[in-house]
Protein backbone atom coordinates (compact mmCIF):
# COMPACT_ATOMS: atom_id res chain seq x y z
CA UNK A 1 0.00 0.00 0.00
CA UNK A 2 1.54 3.42 -0.87
CA UNK A 3 -0.01 5.89 1.32
CA UNK A 4 0.11 9.31 0.69
CA UNK A 5 1.00 12.56 2.91
CA UNK A 6 -0.91 15.97 3.00
CA UNK A 7 1.71 18.67 4.74
CA UNK A 8 0.42 21.31 7.19
CA UNK A 9 -0.59 24.07 4.90
CA UNK A 10 -0.20 27.84 5.82
CA UNK A 11 -3.07 28.83 8.63
CA UNK A 12 -4.10 25.21 9.03
CA UNK A 13 -6.26 24.73 12.46
CA UNK A 14 -4.15 22.06 14.79
CA UNK A 15 -6.41 19.97 16.84
CA UNK A 16 -5.62 18.30 20.58
CA UNK A 17 -7.31 15.85 21.64
CA UNK A 18 -7.61 13.82 25.10
CA UNK A 19 -8.01 10.35 24.12
CA UNK A 20 -5.83 8.38 26.53
CA UNK A 21 -4.82 9.45 30.17
CA UNK A 22 -5.73 12.85 32.74
CA UNK A 23 -3.67 15.72 31.43
CA UNK A 24 -1.28 18.14 33.33
CA UNK A 25 -2.59 21.61 33.05
CA UNK A 26 0.92 23.27 33.36
CA UNK A 27 2.20 20.62 30.77
CA UNK A 28 -0.60 21.38 27.97
CA UNK A 29 -0.04 25.28 28.34
CA UNK A 30 3.75 24.65 27.39
CA UNK A 31 2.82 22.48 24.42
CA UNK A 32 -0.10 24.84 23.41
CA UNK A 33 2.75 27.62 23.13
CA UNK A 34 4.75 26.03 21.66
CA UNK A 35 1.76 24.67 19.16
CA UNK A 36 0.64 28.26 18.68
CA UNK A 37 4.48 29.27 17.92
CA UNK A 38 3.98 27.93 14.95
CA UNK A 39 1.76 30.14 13.19
CA UNK A 40 -1.74 27.94 13.48
CA UNK A 41 -4.77 28.23 15.50
CA UNK A 42 -4.96 25.86 18.22
CA UNK A 43 -8.44 23.99 18.57
CA UNK A 44 -8.25 22.36 22.26
CA UNK A 45 -10.91 19.72 23.15
CA UNK A 46 -13.53 20.56 25.66
CA UNK A 47 -12.12 17.49 27.57
CA UNK A 48 -8.75 18.13 27.80
CA UNK A 49 -9.86 18.96 31.85
CA UNK A 50 -11.51 16.13 32.70
CA UNK A 51 -10.06 13.37 34.95
CA UNK A 52 -11.77 9.98 35.54
CA UNK A 53 -8.89 8.24 37.66
CA UNK A 54 -6.56 7.24 34.63
CA UNK A 55 -8.28 9.02 31.61
CA UNK A 56 -9.17 11.79 30.46
CA UNK A 57 -13.25 11.61 30.71
CA UNK A 58 -15.38 8.56 29.92
CA UNK A 59 -15.50 6.82 26.60
CA UNK A 60 -18.22 9.11 25.21
CA UNK A 61 -16.95 11.98 26.46
CA UNK A 62 -13.58 11.52 24.90
CA UNK A 63 -15.32 10.88 21.69
CA UNK A 64 -17.05 13.69 21.81
CA UNK A 65 -13.96 15.96 22.57
CA UNK A 66 -12.34 14.49 19.19
CA UNK A 67 -15.84 15.23 17.44
CA UNK A 68 -15.75 18.66 18.56
CA UNK A 69 -11.98 19.42 17.05
CA UNK A 70 -12.72 17.35 13.47
CA UNK A 71 -16.76 19.87 13.51
CA UNK A 72 -14.20 22.85 13.45
CA UNK A 73 -11.70 21.56 10.72
CA UNK A 74 -8.50 20.10 12.74
CA UNK A 75 -7.45 17.62 10.02
CA UNK A 76 -4.05 17.44 12.45
CA UNK A 77 -5.06 16.55 15.76
CA UNK A 78 -2.23 16.21 17.89
CA UNK A 79 -2.79 14.20 21.09
CA UNK A 80 -2.80 15.87 24.53
CA UNK A 81 -0.03 12.71 26.20
CA UNK A 82 -0.58 9.34 26.62
CA UNK A 83 -1.41 6.67 29.08
CA UNK A 84 -4.32 4.56 28.38
CA UNK A 85 -7.80 4.70 26.89
CA UNK A 86 -7.00 4.67 23.36
CA UNK A 87 -8.06 0.70 22.97
CA UNK A 88 -11.37 1.57 24.74
CA UNK A 89 -12.38 3.84 21.50
CA UNK A 90 -11.09 1.68 18.65
CA UNK A 91 -14.18 0.43 18.56
CA UNK A 92 -16.41 3.22 18.50
CA UNK A 93 -13.90 5.42 16.01
CA UNK A 94 -15.54 6.20 12.74
CA UNK A 95 -12.82 5.52 10.46
CA UNK A 96 -14.22 5.55 7.23
CA UNK A 97 -15.00 9.31 7.92
CA UNK A 98 -11.48 9.81 9.36
CA UNK A 99 -10.24 8.55 6.40
CA UNK A 100 -11.92 10.42 4.12
CA UNK A 101 -11.19 13.82 5.74
CA UNK A 102 -7.82 13.09 5.88
CA UNK A 103 -7.09 13.31 9.60
CA UNK A 104 -3.12 13.17 10.61
CA UNK A 105 -3.15 12.02 14.05
CA UNK A 106 0.19 12.73 15.82
CA UNK A 107 1.35 10.81 18.81
CA UNK A 108 3.41 7.84 20.57
CA UNK A 109 2.60 5.35 23.38
CA UNK A 110 -0.98 4.74 23.97
CA UNK A 111 -1.56 5.97 20.41
CA UNK A 112 0.07 3.29 18.45
CA UNK A 113 -2.93 1.56 18.84
CA UNK A 114 -4.82 4.57 16.40
CA UNK A 115 -2.02 5.29 13.95
CA UNK A 116 -1.44 2.05 12.72
CA UNK A 117 -4.69 0.64 12.11
CA UNK A 118 -5.87 4.12 10.57
CA UNK A 119 -2.67 3.65 7.92
CA UNK A 120 -4.04 -0.08 7.27
CA UNK A 121 -8.07 1.45 7.08
CA UNK A 122 -6.68 3.36 4.24
CA UNK A 123 -5.94 6.56 6.13
CA UNK A 124 -2.89 8.52 4.60
CA UNK A 125 0.44 8.77 6.50
CA UNK A 126 0.23 9.03 10.46
CA UNK A 127 3.14 10.55 12.42
CA UNK A 128 4.51 9.02 15.29
CA UNK A 129 5.98 11.83 17.61
CA UNK A 130 6.42 14.27 20.83
CA UNK A 131 2.40 15.11 22.51
CA UNK A 132 1.32 18.28 23.37
CA UNK A 133 1.79 17.53 27.16
CA UNK A 134 4.42 15.29 26.83
CA UNK A 135 7.76 16.77 24.86
CA UNK A 136 6.69 19.45 22.99
CA UNK A 137 8.07 21.57 25.47
CA UNK A 138 11.17 20.79 24.46
CA UNK A 139 12.60 22.71 21.17
CA UNK A 140 14.50 19.78 19.96
CA UNK A 141 11.13 17.81 19.46
CA UNK A 142 8.69 20.27 19.28
CA UNK A 143 11.11 21.51 16.14
CA UNK A 144 11.45 17.84 14.61
CA UNK A 145 7.37 17.63 14.73
CA UNK A 146 7.20 20.78 12.28
CA UNK A 147 9.64 19.44 10.06
CA UNK A 148 7.49 15.87 9.62
CA UNK A 149 4.45 17.62 9.42
CA UNK A 150 5.23 20.51 6.97
CA UNK A 151 6.85 18.08 4.78
CA UNK A 152 10.35 19.13 5.19
CA UNK A 153 11.83 15.57 5.87
CA UNK A 154 10.31 13.75 3.01
CA UNK A 155 13.08 12.51 0.92
CA UNK A 156 15.52 12.86 3.72
CA UNK A 157 17.43 11.41 6.05
CA UNK A 158 15.48 10.55 9.56
CA UNK A 159 17.48 8.98 11.73
CA UNK A 160 21.20 8.48 11.43
CA UNK A 161 22.95 5.86 13.85
CA UNK A 162 26.57 4.99 14.17
CA UNK A 163 28.01 1.59 13.67
CA UNK A 164 27.86 0.45 16.81
CA UNK A 165 23.44 0.73 16.98
CA UNK A 166 23.50 -2.13 14.04
CA UNK A 167 23.70 -5.53 15.43
CA UNK A 168 22.28 -7.09 11.88
CA UNK A 169 23.31 -5.38 8.86
CA UNK A 170 21.70 -4.93 5.32
CA UNK A 171 19.89 -2.21 3.28
CA UNK A 172 16.14 -2.66 3.17
CA UNK A 173 12.87 -0.64 1.90
CA UNK A 174 9.68 -0.82 3.48
CA UNK A 175 7.22 0.71 5.45
CA UNK A 176 7.15 2.67 8.58
CA UNK A 177 4.70 0.67 11.25
CA UNK A 178 5.23 0.32 14.95
CA UNK A 179 5.43 2.56 18.08
CA UNK A 180 4.96 0.99 21.51
CA UNK A 181 5.86 -2.91 21.76
CA UNK A 182 3.12 -3.03 24.69
CA UNK A 183 0.29 -1.42 22.65
CA UNK A 184 1.18 -3.57 18.73
CA UNK A 185 1.34 -6.39 21.05
CA UNK A 186 -2.37 -6.01 22.77
CA UNK A 187 -3.47 -5.84 19.31
CA UNK A 188 -3.10 -9.25 18.22
CA UNK A 189 -6.21 -11.26 17.94
CA UNK A 190 -8.63 -7.65 17.46
CA UNK A 191 -10.21 -6.23 14.37
CA UNK A 192 -7.33 -3.55 15.17
CA UNK A 193 -4.80 -6.22 14.62
CA UNK A 194 -1.49 -4.89 12.79
CA UNK A 195 -0.42 -6.57 9.03
CA UNK A 196 3.37 -6.30 9.27
CA UNK A 197 4.21 -7.81 6.30
CA UNK A 198 6.59 -5.58 4.31
CA UNK A 199 7.34 -3.43 7.69
CA UNK A 200 10.25 -1.22 8.88
CA UNK A 201 9.14 -1.82 12.33
CA UNK A 202 9.82 0.53 14.87
CA UNK A 203 9.55 -0.47 18.48
CA UNK A 204 10.23 1.32 22.26
CA UNK A 205 8.57 0.71 25.82
CA UNK A 206 8.75 2.57 29.23
CA UNK A 207 8.68 0.98 32.60
CA UNK A 208 9.09 -2.97 31.57
CA UNK A 209 11.30 -5.21 32.91
CA UNK A 210 13.48 -7.30 30.66
CA UNK A 211 11.48 -10.69 31.11
CA UNK A 212 8.58 -8.41 30.01
CA UNK A 213 10.12 -7.13 26.36
CA UNK A 214 11.25 -11.02 26.08
CA UNK A 215 7.40 -12.01 26.35
CA UNK A 216 6.33 -9.74 24.09
CA UNK A 217 8.64 -10.24 21.47
CA UNK A 218 8.35 -13.82 22.02
CA UNK A 219 4.79 -13.94 21.66
CA UNK A 220 4.85 -11.75 18.20
CA UNK A 221 7.61 -14.26 16.77
CA UNK A 222 5.37 -17.12 17.50
CA UNK A 223 2.36 -15.33 16.68
CA UNK A 224 3.88 -15.12 13.05
CA UNK A 225 3.22 -11.51 13.16
CA UNK A 226 6.96 -10.77 12.85
CA UNK A 227 7.32 -13.14 9.87
CA UNK A 228 7.02 -10.43 6.65
CA UNK A 229 9.14 -7.50 8.39
CA UNK A 230 12.04 -6.18 6.72
CA UNK A 231 13.22 -4.20 9.71
CA UNK A 232 13.20 -4.15 13.31
CA UNK A 233 14.34 -0.74 14.85
CA UNK A 234 14.74 -0.32 18.70
CA UNK A 235 14.30 3.37 20.00
CA UNK A 236 13.87 4.31 23.78
CA UNK A 237 13.49 2.37 26.67
CA UNK A 238 13.10 4.54 29.50
CA UNK A 239 12.44 3.62 32.61
CA UNK A 240 13.29 -0.46 31.89
CA UNK A 241 15.55 -1.33 34.54
CA UNK A 242 18.40 -1.97 35.09
CA UNK A 243 19.16 -0.23 31.95
CA UNK A 244 22.81 -2.01 30.94
CA UNK A 245 21.39 -5.42 31.02
CA UNK A 246 18.22 -4.01 29.61
CA UNK A 247 20.02 -2.31 26.62
CA UNK A 248 22.15 -5.38 26.08
CA UNK A 249 19.38 -7.68 26.43
CA UNK A 250 16.62 -5.67 24.22
CA UNK A 251 19.27 -5.98 21.62
CA UNK A 252 19.88 -10.04 21.61
CA UNK A 253 15.83 -9.97 21.95
CA UNK A 254 15.09 -7.80 18.67
CA UNK A 255 17.94 -10.34 16.94
CA UNK A 256 16.24 -12.93 18.26
CA UNK A 257 12.70 -12.32 17.10
CA UNK A 258 13.84 -11.00 13.75
CA UNK A 259 12.96 -13.41 10.84
CA UNK A 260 16.00 -14.43 8.83
CA UNK A 261 17.87 -11.93 6.36
CA UNK A 262 15.58 -8.68 9.06
CA UNK A 263 18.06 -5.86 9.44
CA UNK A 264 18.03 -4.96 13.08
CA UNK A 265 19.04 -1.61 14.53
CA UNK A 266 18.95 -0.51 18.58
CA UNK A 267 19.08 2.86 20.08
CA UNK A 268 17.33 5.44 17.85
CA UNK A 269 16.32 8.07 19.55
CA UNK A 270 12.24 8.07 19.37
CA UNK A 271 9.93 7.23 22.06
CA UNK A 272 9.63 7.44 25.91
CA UNK A 273 13.34 9.36 26.12
CA UNK A 274 13.81 13.04 26.61
CA UNK A 275 14.64 13.16 22.54
CA UNK A 276 11.56 11.62 20.85
CA UNK A 277 12.19 12.72 17.05
CA UNK A 278 8.67 12.31 15.18
CA UNK A 279 8.74 10.02 11.97
CA UNK A 280 5.55 8.88 9.69
CA UNK A 281 3.52 5.74 10.23
CA UNK A 282 3.04 4.30 6.66
CA UNK A 283 5.08 6.25 4.60
CA UNK A 284 8.10 4.37 2.60
CA UNK A 285 11.17 4.58 4.28
CA UNK A 286 14.81 2.83 3.61
CA UNK A 287 17.64 1.46 6.00
CA UNK A 288 20.57 1.27 5.05
CA UNK A 289 23.22 0.14 7.57
CA UNK A 290 26.53 0.97 5.57
CA UNK A 291 25.16 4.34 5.44
CA UNK A 292 23.84 4.63 9.04
CA UNK A 293 20.57 6.04 8.15
CA UNK A 294 16.77 5.67 7.83
CA UNK A 295 15.56 7.99 5.11
CA UNK A 296 12.00 8.90 3.96
CA UNK A 297 11.82 7.92 0.37
CA UNK A 298 10.38 10.67 -1.50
Amino acid sequence: MVSSFSPLEAGEPIGVAALSGPVDAQRLRAGVEALQRWGHPVLVAPNVDADTGYMAGGDEERMEGLGWLLERGARVVVAARGGYGATRLLSRLQWSELVGRGIVFVGFSDLTAILNPLWMRGGGVQVHGPMVAAGLDRPGPAGRLAAVLRGDLVGGTLFRFPPAAVVRPGTVTGTALGGNLALLTSLLGTPFEVDLRGAVLFLEDVGEPLYRLDRMLTHLAASATFSGVKALMGGSLRGCRPARPTAAGWRRMLAEAAPPGAVVVAGLPFGHGADNRAFPIGATVQVDTDRGLVAWSG
